[in-house]
């Protein structure tokens, strides 16, 4: 795969729209960003007040699509090779049960464990499991790959697997503190398209 400049999340943080103290900006303003996202960039600078200036590919946050900033101690440029990974449907077709995906995790089963989705090749984030050509323009979101999205994990069984839902060759999935077009929950994305992985 190619080379891809990104955005890597250190720790909880937000994206704001002027380079001040996110507590000064009201919260159409602000974006909150989870610890382990990875965005890819369309270009980046370092101005002053210690915040990187950053352009986004594809993505829109409260339905804009403009330059952002990220304080630099937050987060962190990676530059490398973007790596595939095992899709959705690669792993479901290594279990008997085709409507779920069966993760292992090595979280007790009174914690939640969060994941990680990972896109494997420019595709769509959608309201609903269909093409995305019989969706209105604020039930998608374009998505490019290398992106890494944070999504809301589950309390594991007792035998630690986590059973995450499949709907119409579609992964449902709810982002953590993320919003695309306002929403955070029930996303699908394509099982061909991406793969998801324990956080951490």
């Amino acid at each position: 795969m190619a080379d891809s400049t990104r955005l890597f999340f250190k720790q909880d943080t937000v994206l704001k729209q002027e380079p001040v103290q996110s507590s000064m900006l009201p919260s159409n303003k602000i974006q909150k960003v989870p610890q382990g996202t990875l965005l890819v960039l369309d270009s980046y600078e370092r101005p002053a007040n210690s915040h990187i200036r950053i352009s986004l590919k594809n993505l829109k946050f409260k339905g804009l699509r403009m330059n952002w900033y990220a304080f630099e101690g937050h987060v962190a440029i990676v530059q490398e090779q973007i790596q595939a990974v095992d899709t959705i449907s690669k792993s479901i077709s290594k279990q008997q049960e085709k409507n779920t995906l069966k993760v292992t995790t090595y979280s007790n089963s009174d914690q939640e464990c969060p994941l990680k989705l990972i896109i494997n090749t420019d595709t769509m984030l959608k309201r609903a499991p269909v093409d995305s050509r019989y969706l209105s323009e604020d039930s998608i979101q374009k998505i490019p790959v290398g992106t890494e999205l944070v999504i809301m994990g589950q309390k594991p069984k007792a035998d630690k697997i986590l059973e995450l839902p499949i709907d119409d060759s579609h992964f449902k999935f709810s982002l953590k503190d993320l919003e695309f077009n306002g929403f955070s929950e029930d996303w699908y994305v394509y099982v061909e398209h991406a793969g998801v992985q324990i956080l951490g």
